[in-house]
């Protein structure tokens, strides 16, 4: 790994532990959300922040899906640092090894989370990893949603990126368990899953008002 990316990866580290402690953030939790119980979360890639910064509390072990291009290894030092255990690759690379990376985590028991439009969309639109992996292990998926009283948004990058402005109120919304039984037809699921996040998007955002 790169000199410039762990120095990179701490500066980030600092600005979002200061970040956090100026935001006035509001946890709303759906009923049937267990904060002991293994999940795996789903969200947004470009709304990551929150999830990011709030599911280290998470009362399992906490692992997250990270690219791997030189940008992730920003993000790899970056989340080993807040305390997060990091999988590498991407649906576009080195997929068969995070796809083991990341079974290998949920039978040790960890929950696990990723931007699940990633790594380069098409925006809001469900990819079938995570669905995969839910079927396989009988693990409940968690959509998460945030909202921001004020914010800063990446226009120019595909996922819109949404950073939350220092002491600006933020929601931070756990959906409903979402399970997908042994028998289902994926594609079905990842539509339904699409829709429980917009739905914990729309929850998160009237919360705030």
């Amino acid at each position: 790994m790169r000199f410039k990316s762990i120095v990179l990866g701490k500066i980030a580290y600092y600005i979002t532990l200061w970040l956090g402690k100026s935001l006035s953030v509001t946890t709303v939790k759906a009923k049937g959300y267990d904060p002991h119980q293994q999940y795996l979360f789903a969200f947004w890639h470009g709304k990551q922040l929150m999830p990011v910064m709030q599911l280290i509390h998470h009362g399992t072990g906490r692992a997250v899906l990270v690219s791997a291009s030189r940008d992730g290894d920003l993000l790899t030092v970056w989340l080993r640092y807040l305390g997060y255990t990091v999988v590498r690759g991407s649906s576009r690379r080195h997929n068969i090894s995070a796809l083991v990376g990341m079974s290998r985590k949920l039978k040790e028991g960890y929950s696990l989370g990723f931007g699940i439009d990633g790594p380069t969309g098409p925006i809001y639109q469900v990819k079938p990893g995570m669905t995969h992996l839910a079927q396989k292990y009988g693990i409940p998926i968690i959509p998460v949603g945030s909202a921001f009283s004020r914010k800063w948004v990446v226009e120019k990058a595909w996922d819109k990126y949404e950073i939350p402005k220092p002491f600006a109120k933020a929601i931070f919304y756990l959906g409903k368990p979402f399970i997908i039984e042994k028998d289902a037809d994926l594609t079905h699921s990842n539509s339904e899953l699409e829709h429980c996040i917009k739905n914990a998007e729309a929850a998160a955002l009237a919360l705030l008002r």
